[in-house]
């Protein structure tokens, strides 16, 4: 499991950051969300198990790696805490909860690297560290300092998180903020079997018989939590984009009806000669489209109903008018700007009219 869903979620955390980086936002909140994606992706870096086994050689000390990925995810928890209070809160009132805020979360990695060297973890693994020690006891107060840091902070982000959702504008940011509360949960479900590793060994039970809750967990809630706190910056331009291949297909589809109309009657167009498809100013472009057609249709046929049913029959008639028509007129009404109804239910008639030319 770990060959797999660690190493995504690092990518998503790496390809996360470096977007983040190129953004325009430089603002402390857009800061502590580029830390976040760091300390994700240096989580699930390091706890890969060849990275794993590379800083055990170079440093010499077994397991150091734990300490490090440990301690990324601490940093992880406080900086999502920090961007929702610089979210939360003016700047001035932020700033202090949020230095204290990082002195809580530097004093527990402190405690936990204090611990970790008492606890002599002298074996190097690479993938059962984390519960292969869990009946040493120095290590067992380490795990438990770490994961109780660890859930204060999943529990209070799923609280803030869900609270701030329901008071701010804008769908993607609502929709981030319970993406990011709900991989909280799976932090949490994290952090419970980690309270079971330190009880497994005086109860005699098997810990990694629930590893892989663990696992699903930290990853599942990894890849949730990145994505709510990227999805506000790259939702609108994935929507953009979306929007941007409706209307080049519109303007495509659209020619072969235009074409033909304006080849009855030139002066519908403004450009007479436009290609069938369009790149830029494509929103001009395809408003002019619809607007011509529109013009030609109401030019062909002055008595046709403005909002007629069904395309392939609106189809038909247009192409039995332009088979029948014996002389070239000018458009017979101004321009009505278009509705997106009418670009929509134009681009339905044009497929219907490009397949009557097919036969």
């Amino acid at each position: 499991m770990n060959a797999v869903l660690y190493p995504l979620c690092a990518g998503i955390a790496w390809i996360s950051l470096l977007f983040k980086l190129l953004g325009r936002g430089r603002g402390p909140a857009a800061i502590a969300v580029e830390l976040f994606y760091l300390f994700m992706g240096l989580t699930f870096t390091i706890s890969d198990p060849r990275v794993w086994a590379l800083i055990g050689d170079v440093s010499g000390v077994p397991n150091l790696a734990l300490l490090l990925s440990q301690g990324s995810v601490i940093g992880v928890a406080a900086t999502q805490l920090a961007a929702l209070t610089y979210w939360e809160l003016p700047a001035d009132e932020a700033r202090p909860k949020v230095r204290n805020q990082v002195y809580v979360f530097v004093g527990v990695f402190a405690a936990m690297a204090g611990l970790f060297a008492l606890a002599d973890l002298s074996t190097e693994d690479t993938t059962t560290a984390v519960i292969r020690y869990a009946d040493n006891w120095r290590y067992a107060l380490y795990l438990l300092l770490y994961v109780t840091a660890f859930a204060v902070a999943q529990y209070s982000l799923v609280v803030r998180c869900l609270r701030y959702a329901r008071a701010v504008e804008g769908r993607w940011l609502r929709t981030g903020l319970r993406l990011a509360a709900t991989g909280a949960v799976g932090g949490l479900a994290y952090v419970a079997a980690r309270y079971a590793d330190v009880v497994a060994a005086p109860l005699g039970l098997d810990p990694l018989a629930w590893e892989p809750v663990a696992r699903l967990g930290a990853g599942l809630g990894a890849i949730l939590a990145l994505l709510g706190w990227s999805v506000p910056g790259w939702a609108p331009q994935a929507r953009a984009l979306r929007d941007w291949v409706r209307d080049f297909r519109a303007y495509r589809d659209l020619h072969p009806l235009w074409a033909a109309l304006v080849r009855a009657n030139p002066d519908l167009a403004l450009d007479p000669a436009a290609s069938r498809t369009a790149v830029r100013d494509l929103d001009f472009r395809l408003h002019r489209r619809v607007v011509e057609i529109l013009d030609g249709r109401r030019w062909l046929r002055p008595d046709v109903a403005e909002r007629p049913g069904d395309p392939r029959a609106e189809a038909a008639a247009i192409a039995a008018a332009l088979a029948v028509r014996d002389r070239v007129g000018a458009a017979s009404a101004p321009a009505v700007d278009p509705s997106d109804t009418d670009t929509a239910w134009l681009v339905r008639v044009a497929r219907a009219y490009s397949t009557l030319e097919q036969r």
